[in-house]
């Protein structure tokens, strides 16, 4: 097969082009392909003026493109270690994220929460950082949730002021 002139030009573009466009993504530091699955994910929230504390169990997907979902069951515990109120002791939510994952490992993640039903809150604003394990087995993720979007509407109406998020995911293996 021989290559004429124009084949080459457009060859070179096209090896330019993709190079160029892995060039940029290294020059701003992303590998978001570096996470990638599903997650089982621990977390707590704590309270602005209050002893309660709020505690999530769920799963979260990052699909190694920069986005990823998350669904959650939740717990209000009171100072007394008692789910507030006993006779609903827990709620569901979603969330939707944004994120970003530099080579060593270390990531930004931004999005939301909608309460599952709609309609007692929807947080937005949340920005967390996280720290992916060497083998990409662990996540530890933290974060502050914004004044502007904190009040958290539970089962006794608008009443907590979130604070400060921490949280643990393990990767799930499919076999």
């Amino acid at each position: 097969m021989r290559l004429n002139g124009a084949s080459l030009t457009v060859a070179a573009c096209l090896f330019l082009l993709v190079t160029g466009t892995a060039i940029a993504d290294d020059e701003q530091g992303h590998s978001n392909a570096l996470l990638k699955g599903t997650y089982r994910i621990f977390s707590q929230v704590s309270t602005v003026g209050s002893t309660a504390q709020l505690y999530f169990t769920g799963v979260i997907t990052y699909d190694g493109h920069g986005h990823a979902r998350m669904t959650d069951h939740g717990t209000v515990i009171d100072s007394n270690n008692q789910s507030n109120p006993p006779s609903a002791p827990s709620f569901e939510e979603t969330g939707t994220f944004t994120y970003a994952v530099k080579h060593d490992g270390s990531f930004t993640q931004e999005g939301s929460f909608t309460s599952n039903p709609e309609g007692l809150y929807t947080i937005t604003g949340i920005k967390w950082v996280g720290q992916i394990s060497a083998q990409g087995s662990v996540l530890i993720l933290s974060g502050i949730i914004p004044p502007e979007s904190s009040t958290f509407c539970d089962f006794r109406g608008c009443t907590l002021r979130l604070g400060s998020f921490s949280a643990t995911a393990v990767h799930i293996r499919h076999e």
